[in-house]
C-alpha cells in the first residue's frame, strides 16, 4: 500500500481528510507540525504529500520546501482554509473543505498521473515546443522572450511573466522526474524558465532596463549585469528583498497583495519565500511587519 504524508494542525479537520482518502488505497502518515518532518519521510517514497496551511508549529511553508528539495520528494498537495494560492512550493492547491470526489479527484491525479499514447503525445509535442524556445531564445532579445514589443510598460510584463510561469514554471514537472521523459521535461523548462527570469529581472528594474536599452541600441542582446552598481541593487521593493529566484517569485506575489490590501496573502507568500532563504533578515523582517499590521 502506497505511503502518504499528511500534515495538519486541527484533529478533527485532519480526520476528514483521512476520511476522505480514496478507501483502502493509501497508508497515512500523520503530523500536527512540520518541523523535522521532511528529514523523517526521506526515503520513504512517499506516494503523495498534503500540507495544511495550518500546522500546530506553523512550519507549513518550511515543510513544502524541504519536501522539494529532495531528489525523491513527492508531489505535493497543498490545503488552504480560504482562496487556494494560484502557486507556491506545491503542485496543486485546493480550498479545503471540498466534495470528497473532488478531493479524491485531485489526488488521483497527483498519485497516478495518466500516462496513455495520446498524453504521451501531448508531451513529445511539449518538449518540441521547449527545444524550439530554448534555441529561438539564444538570437532573441529580452523583450521578444517574453513576447513583449520594447515599448512594454511595467504592468505588462508582469502579466507576461505570470502567464509564462503558468506554463514553464519546472516546478510544475517535477512530480515526473522519476521517468526518462519527465526527467528530459523537467530539465528543459528549467533552462528555459531561467533564460525567462533573467529577462524579467533585468526588465524589471528601471535602471538595468534603461541601461539594456542602451546596450540593445549598440546591438547587445544581453547586459553584463556586473556593470550596475551596488547602489542600483540596493532592495527598492518587497520583491528586491530576495536574492534567489524561486523567493522573488513569492516576493512578488506577496508585493500584488500588500498593494491591494490582503495582508493575509501577503504573509502567507512571505513565508514561502522564507522558506526559500531561511537566513534571510530581510524577509523575515517584512514578515514581523505585516504581523504587527494585522495585529494593529
Amino acid at each position: 500500500m502506497k505511503q502518504i504524508l499528511i500534515a495538519c494542525g486541527d484533529v478533527d479537520l485532519l480526520r476528514r481528510i483521512v476520511s476522505d482518502l480514496p478507501p483502502g488505497a493509501f497508508k497515512p502518515i500523520a503530523t500536527r507540525t512540520g518541523a523535522g518532518i521532511a528529514e523523517k519521510v526521506a526515503g520513504r517514497n512517499l506516494a503523495l504529500a498534503i500540507v495544511h496551511e495550518e500546522l500546530a508549529d506553523q512550519y507549513a511553508a518550511e515543510l513544502c520546501a524541504q519536501l522539494r528539495q529532495q531528489p525523491d520528494g513527492p508531489p505535493i498537495l497543498w490545503l488552504s482554509s480560504n482562496t487556494a494560492p494560484a502557486s507556491g512550493p506545491f503542485d496543486r492547491a485546493l480550498k479545503y473543505p471540498v466534495p470528497g470526489p473532488v478531493f479524491r479527484n485531485a489526488v488521483k491525479q497527483l498519485v497516478a498521473p495518466s500516462q496513455s499514447t495520446q498524453d504521451m503525445e501531448k508531451w513529445r509535442l511539449f518538449y518540441n515546443e521547449l527545444n524550439a524556445r530554448i534555441e529561438l531564445g539564444e538570437s532573441q532579445s529580452y523583450f521578444q522572450i517574453l513576447g513583449l514589443s520594447a515599448e512594454a510598460p511595467h504592468h505588462q510584463l508582469v502579466r507576461a511573466y505570470d502567464l509564462l510561469s503558468q506554463r514553464y514554471h519546472p516546478d510544475r514537472y517535477r512530480q515526473f522526474r522519476d521517468k526518462k521523459w519527465g526527467k528530459a521535461i523537467h530539465e528543459k523548462t528549467t533552462a528555459l524558465y531561467k533564460l525567462m527570469t533573467e529577462a524579467y529581472q533585468v526588465l524589471g528594474d528601471r535602471k538595468r532596463r534603461a541601461a539594456y536599452e542602451r546596450a540593445l541600441a549598440d546591438g547587445k542582446l544581453r547586459l553584463d549585469t556586473t556593470e550596475t552598481s551596488a547602489s542600483e541593487r540596493a532592495p527598492k521593493s518587497v520583491i528586491d528583498l530576495g536574492t534567489t529566484t524561486h523567493s522573488k517569485k513569492f516576493l512578488r506575489l506577496a508585493q500584488n497583495d500588500i498593494a491591494g490590501k490582503n495582508l493575509p496573502s501577503a504573509l502567507q507568500n512571505l513565508k514561502f519565500a522564507l522558506s526559500m532563504e531561511p537566513n534571510n533578515a530581510a524577509i523575515a523582517q517584512k514578515i514581523a511587519q505585516i504581523q504587527q499590521a494585522m495585529n494593529a
